[in-house]
């Protein structure tokens, strides 16, 4: 164990290996230790945050005028619901003036919404995040620009690697009849875009004496490992770091497939707090591991990521490490 992480979490491993985690930090609301989602906070929004026209009128996103903001880096999918009747017909008659076979696909979600003559329909909606499948946020802009980015994100998906990357702070507990009965936290949105997994790793630099298509195969596993990853709402600072690490860092793809060229295979990652954090910053540590294949020895290489505020930030690149 590195002896600067506090509370190590392990987020990858054998599967023999029990999951431990940290307990949340007090600038962020309480998890449910079942589910690892926000518990469910006493304050709760008045009416509907889907695209309203009141949208930032909730604040930074706490539960509390006096809690910090919890903050989100998250991967998803992103889909589009109806937050009432009105809006259902309103968007169903634009659909099906505009020659939509099946109105409820996400083609065609995307194509009506994403329309400038349309834009009265999208400010309605109700925009949520599924991660891996299950309804976790809803999503509410917090500008028109984030609004464009969120209609773009219902795109049709060609891989299951590609998915939406949202950052933002969490809000209170939607209520219940505000969006098809989802009572779910609500995000406010600072930044959103679609992760195309296949330009990430084509725009990865790879390294020599590697075929493109050994390397991709290399970089597929990894975005896989993470991405499976139970639990991860983006909010417990180690998801948060792994997430950035994911869609942010070629780095961790370049060693993987240097370690694996020299007959290793990644099999584990923790993360946990690191001691060098104070203050208002924390700090991630990210030791990833790989055991040769043959000898079944394990070497090991961290990095560093820095979480002061909405953005985290990588501290140090990735290095050798050395156990004490």
């Amino acid at each position: 164990m590195d002896p600067e992480i506090t509370d190590p979490v392990t987020v990858m491993g054998s599967p023999a290996e029990a999951e431990t985690r940290p307990a949340p930090p007090a600038a962020t609301p309480t998890l449910d230790p079942e589910t690892s989602l926000p518990a469910p906070v006493e304050s709760t929004v008045t009416q509907a945050c889907c695209g309203c026209a009141e949208a930032g009128s909730h604040g930074g996103g706490g539960t509390g005028g006096d809690t910090a903001p919890g903050y989100v880096y998250v991967l998803g999918r992103v889909h589009a619901v109806f937050p009432d009747l009105s809006v259902q017909h309103e968007f169903f008659q634009v659909a099906d003036a505009d020659g939509s076979r099946d109105a409820t696909d996400a083609d065609a979600f995307h194509r009506v919404l994403s329309a400038p003559e349309n834009r009265y329909i999208a400010r309605q909606m109700c925009y949520v995040l599924s991660v891996q499948g299950i309804d976790t946020y809803i999503l509410e802009p917090a500008d028109a620009a984030e609004l464009d980015d969120l209609v773009e994100a219902l795109r049709p998906v060609r891989d299951k690697r590609d998915l939406a990357v949202v950052v933002g702070t969490l809000g209170p507990i939607v209520p219940p009849g505000a969006c098809q009965g989802l009572s779910v936290p609500l995000v406010r949105v600072e930044k959103i875009w679609s992760f195309d997994s296949r330009e990430l790793i084509e725009a990865i630099d790879r390294p020599r004496d590697t075929s493109r298509k050994e390397f991709e195969k290399t970089a597929r596993d990894v975005l896989d490992r993470v991405l499976q990853l139970n639990n991860n709402a983006g909010l417990d600072p180690t998801h948060r770091a792994l997430n950035f690490l994911t869609v942010r860092e070629q780095e961790i793809y370049r060693k993987t497939s240097e370690m694996r060229d020299g007959g290793y295979t990644l099999s584990g990652v923790e993360a946990g707090p690191s001691r060098l954090g104070s203050g208002s910053q924390t700090v991630i540590t990210v030791v990833l591991s790989y055991t040769h294949r043959q000898t079944n020895v394990t070497e090991k290489w961290f990095v560093r990521v820095g979480l002061a505020g909405l953005f985290p930030f990588r501290v140090t690149p990735i290095q050798l490490y050395y156990s004490r």
